[in-house]
């Protein structure tokens, strides 16, 4: 046992003693090192180890050699003399020739190093080394770990930086003697870093020789195919193996002249692809960090072995492997520089060689040639590196091509071969290539294209033209030309054409998108003119001048279009998707949403009654859709409420207008009652306008937001078309969804209408159940028929309910209306008193007919979901408390089960954090504390039904702890066909349970219970298939054989379903 005050004698011997076992040499280690540490000296121990480290046993010799090393290596701020440190060095150096002791002292030597190496001086160092180097038995003969901690050795010698001149010639001589041969990963990674720590730190100290051998030693592992055992603990892998030879190989500007012919030779002598573009990486490596000097005799054979992979690359990985070296090496000799002349000469022997080869290639073969297509990568490829580069292939090169983009074009007319309009295709491509390689980022004084805009220019427009004519089937040049001529525009961070050549090419773009017959020609030139607009302020301008006023004459007069097979709604419909596409600018947005859509409503001053357009809903769609493209721009939403320069903003346009049209067809057909069919021009407008509605509300400003809620809850509330006046029509009631749009995300702006809340809410609760909108009593729902859908304004006025139920900061008008206690004040009855009755005592209330209960809890399951949203600390536990009493009466049971998934489900257009709704982000794991703990084994289905439910929207991680509880409940559910009853089937609670439980029986008990459900109805569990097989995959990698095993015969089991 360890102890404080052992004595040092007996721990000595136990430990030197080899008949022990490893627990007592740790216990006699420790007792050691606490003696030492506390009073006795170094000195002391030596005395007492005298006769063992001179013992004829190699055993006691080496562990007597041990405890040393372990002292200094455990003891690392143990102070020793100058004089002891070098007796103790000395005497561990001539103990390496002691072949037993060996490990013991080199670690001893380490320890020594790495702790007292200011009391050790060069000449010591050097007697190390040289020892070192000279042991009976070589380093490469020895071990994995005795070669390991030489090179560990050598590695902290090297960090000192003492050695001279002469010790750093044995190091490093010594070194490579050691590493020839060496295999072993382990010690083949540190040996790497070592080389070029060596070749890093004595440059001056290399001579040609050395390098030689430097590059002999280490270029025998070139290319590195190191793969690793699974699970390796040592976590070494290939990637480290190269990048620290990558590292050997740029240590020494010398090194160039081994490596590079090297890496070339091997490159013509391998096809494995693996192998290729790690030598082909290498190359981009090495070269890119040489000096250029190093390189000059090399960057010709290099630069045609690169063009080489390119132009015969077997597959796509090497090739554009040999691209990236191409641009690196490229990038790397472009000017500017310090030596221009050195600089020139490289640019000479492999850019200008490179350019020129692939232009000569290019010459010889056609322009639709496999060799062609390369050899153009390999132009692109120069040209987007550096600006220089850019210049020189646009000179040496565009002559050429410009001549066959003409050629080709020009013998469209006459040839009616596919392959003219190939190679048109194939030159346009590499002149896009081109284009896109000018510099977005750098605005140069000069740019490098300027001298080839007009002849480019005209190139492009003149073969878009002549394949518009000629090429039917194929659309690609027509859209390379758009391409190209839309990049001299967007590329450059400058402008480069005049405002003329602007305006030509916004014309060209507008005029295709009007006629071009082939559609994603029209989308080319779409995108275009978008990118233009957006580009910036000077280019939106012209855009905005010039295609706005012709896209906008179609959409007041389409036209059919025979010749191209497009109806004048097709036509239409076309120009509204280019004009909600260029609305994304701001500028053209605050020109193009208004005039749009006094267009669509038929507003002329020139003509005093309005006359809809006979594309109506077409145009309020687009206008809708433009406002929601453009929901992130606040000043964009605003000006559709707060109007800059026109006096009438677009909602009170459009809203205006439906309720004038409202007004017509009342004083046209009378008071309709519910059986009138929808007017048609309510219908088409109302849709667009709520989505605009929402869309204020939910991204607008709050000025914007305040506004547009005073308006139209000041207008539903005092107009005489209402929807929520109680006898208002079916024509009235259409404008509903109006106002729920505002309603539904009203609560950033609700302190606004406060006000008019107590007002409003009884108007809402009042439409929520009124009379007429109920279904009759013979179509109401029964335990074997499905509820009737309710009536459309019924839907707004509930989700309004609730949208302001959930953002109000009034509790006292909150419980008025979520009161389950009838005051004097209210009754029964809808006519006893000042207030409706509460919704829950006519819930309850079984002398109201079935459909007004219905309809009351309806709003009572809607008020629910917001302030369980809301998290209400003390409205929540009632209204659940309220709702679970409801599961035992005959007539409410299933409706109010089937509530609860109104109560849980996520709602899109209300209730939301883009409505602004208060949502709690624990709200789910709060019903589900509630609710569950209410269930027990005798509890009716419909409770059950509630409980799944509640369960299958709540977090994986709540139910974990419950898997036992809830697992009964799923094997109810799936042995009944009721829908909600297998609501928890599609959840993957159990698959996550058997993956991530931690004890290996709950997961094997997981995986048997997924066994047991493989074996019911197949139709209930088929459309779960997929996800179970996909769930169990995680499994199959588990820790334990026995879960893996499991879980491939389950897997097994699920798929063969």
């Amino acid at each position: 046992m360890f102890s404080l005050d052992a004595p040092l004698q007996p721990a000595v011997e136990g430990f030197v003693d080899p008949e022990n076992g490893e627990s007592q040499h740790t216990t006699h280690l420790n007792n050691v090192v606490m003696q030492i540490h506390r009073n006795t000296s170094i000195q002391d121990l030596i005395t007492l180890l005298g006769p063992q480290l001179t013992h004829v046993q190699d055993k006691r010799r080496s562990r007597a050699t041990l405890l040393l090393a372990e002292v200094l290596t455990r003891l690392p701020e143990l102070k020793l003399a100058a004089d002891t440190t070098h007796l103790l060095l000395v005497f561990f150096v001539e103990r390496l020739a002691d072949t037993p002791s060996l490990g013991p002292c080199l670690k001893a030597l380490s320890a020594l190093l790495s702790f007292h190496a200011a009391a050790v001086p060069a000449a010591d160092i050097l007697l190390l080394l040289e020892s070192l180097f000279s042991l009976p038995s070589p380093i490469p003969t020895l071990g994995q770990a005795m070669r390991k901690q030489c090179f560990q050795l050598m590695n902290i010698v090297l960090e000192l930086n003492v050695v001279d001149t002469h010790g750093a010639r044995v190091l490093m001589e010594g070194f490579l003697a050691a590493m020839d041969g060496e295999k072993d990963p382990r010690n083949l990674l540190l040996c790497l870093q070592l080389a070029s720590a060596l070749l890093t730190a004595f440059p001056s100290n290399v001579d040609a020789d050395l390098i030689r051998l430097f590059f002999h030693v280490t270029s025998c592992y070139f290319p590195i195919t190191f793969k690793p055992p699974p699970n390796d603990p040592y976590g070494i892998t290939s990637a480290q193996l190269v990048a620290a030879l990558r590292s050997v190989f740029i240590a020494h500007d010398s090194m160039a002249k081994h490596v590079v012919p090297m890496v070339l030779d091997k490159l013509s002598r391998t096809t494995v692809t693996d192998m290729t573009v790690d030598m082909l990486d290498t190359l981009a490596f090495c070269c890119t960090r040489y000096p250029l000097n190093r390189l000059l005799t090399q960057f010709t054979p290099v630069a045609t072995t690169v063009y080489r992979s390119i132009l015969h690359g077997d597959n796509q990985a090497v090739i554009a492997a040999a691209t990236a070296t191409l641009r690196a090496i490229a990038k790397a000799v472009s000017p500017p520089s310090s030596l221009p002349g050195m600089q020139a000469l490289a640019w000479s022997k492999f850019v200008v060689h490179v350019v020129q080869t692939a232009l000569r290639d290019m010459q010889d073969q056609a322009m639709d040639s496999m060799v062609s297509l390369r050899a153009a990568t390999v132009l692109t490829g120069v040209a987007a590196q550096s600006a220089a580069g850019l210049t020189y292939v646009l000179e040496s090169s565009l002559p050429f091509l410009l001549s066959r983009v003409s050629a080709a074009a020009a013998a469209l007319p006459t040839s009616s071969c596919c392959s003219t309009s190939s190679q048109l295709e194939a030159a346009l491509a590499c002149l896009v290539g081109l284009l896109d390689c000018i510099d977005v980022d750098v605005d140069h004084v000069t740019p490098p294209v300027l001298p080839h805009v007009q002849p480019i220019q005209a190139a492009l427009v003149q073969s878009f033209h002549f394949a518009s004519a000629h090429v039917a089937n194929s659309s690609r040049p027509q859209r390379l030309c758009l391409q190209g001529l839309a990049k001299l525009v967007l590329r450059p961070p400058s402008p480069l054409l005049q405002d003329d050549s602007v305006h030509s090419l916004v014309d060209l773009w507008t005029t295709v998108v009007l006629t071009h017959a082939a559609a994603d020609v029209r989308a080319e030139a779409t995108a275009a003119l978008k990118a233009t607009a957006n580009k910036s302020a000077v280019l939106a301008h012209h855009v905005r001048e010039r295609s706005l006023p012709p896209l906008m004459h179609v959409v007041a007069s389409p036209e059919a279009s025979p010749a191209l097979g497009r109806s004048a709604t097709d036509v239409l419909k076309d120009v509204l998707a280019v004009l909600a596409e260029l609305s994304t600018e701001p500028s053209i947005f605050m020109a193009l949403v208004l005039p749009l859509c006094q267009l669509g409503l038929g507003i002329n001053p020139n003509q005093p009654l309005l006359q809809l357009h006979p594309q109506t809903k077409d145009i309020a769609s687009a206008v809708a859709n433009i406002v929601r493209l453009n929901q992130l721009n606040v000043a964009c939403i605003d000006a559709c409420v707060l109007p800059t320069t026109a006096t009438t903003s677009v909602v009170q346009l459009l809203v205006d207008t439906v309720v004038h049209h409202v007004r017509q067809q009342l004083e046209l057909n009378g008071h309709a009652l519910l059986n009138h069919d929808d007017d048609a021009v309510t219908v088409t407008l109302v849709p667009p306008t709520a989505v605009i509605l929402g869309v204020v509300m939910q991204h607008g400003s709050i000025q914007a937001q305040e506004t547009l809620l005073q308006y139209v809850l000041s207008l539903f509330l005092t107009m005489d078309v209402s929807p929520l006046q109680p006898q208002a029509t079916a024509v009235s009631l259409q404008l509903m969804p109006l106002l729920g749009a505002v309603l539904y995300s009203a609560g950033a702006a609700l302190a606004t209408i406060a006000p008019a809340l107590p007002t409003l809410l009884p108007l809402l609760f009042e439409l929520a159940q009124r009379p007429l909108l109920l279904p009759p009593p013979t179509a109401v729902a029964t335990p074997l028929t499905a509820s009737p859908s309710p009536h459309p304004a019924t839907t707004c006025a509930l989700k309004s309910i609730a949208a302001l139920l959930n953002a109000m900061p009034d509790d006292a008008l909150l419980h008025q209306y979520l009161s389950h206690v009838v005051t004097s004040t209210t009754s029964s009855s809808s006519d006893g008193g000042n207030l409706p009755p509460p919704v829950a005592s006519v819930v309850v209330d079984a002398g109201y007919p079935l459909p007004r209960r219905l309809a009351a809890l309806q709003v009572y399951l809607h008020a629910t979901k917001a302030i369980v949203l809301r998290a209400h600390a003390t409205t929540v536990p009632v209204v659940f408390t309220f709702l679970w009493s409801l599961l035992s009466s005959e007539e409410l049971k299933l409706h109010v089960a089937h509530g609860f998934e109104l109560v849980l489900d996520d709602w899109t257009d209300v209730l939301t954090a883009a409505s602004h709704a208060l949502i709690s982000p624990v709200h789910r794991q709060r019903t589900f504390s509630l609710l569950f703990p209410l269930l027990t084994t005798k509890e009716n289905m419909e409770k059950r039904v509630v409980t799944l439910l509640v369960v299958a929207h709540t977090p994986h991680a709540i139910l974990l702890p419950h898997v036992l509880d809830i697992v009964p409940l799923v094997v109810d559910a799936l042995n009944l066909k009721e829908p909600p009853y297998a609501a928890l089937l599609g959840h993957p609670a159990l698959v996550t349970f058997e993956v991530r439980f931690h004890a290996v029986k709950d997961r094997l008990r997981a995986l048997g219970c997924l066994a047991s459900l493989a074996k019911i109805k197949y139709e209930l569990i088929h459309p779960h298939k997929e996800r179970v097989i996909k769930g169990l995959l995680a499994a199959l990698d588990d820790r334990k054989r026995t879960v893996r095993q499991a879980a491939v015969k389950v897997r097994n089991q699920w798929s063969i379903l």
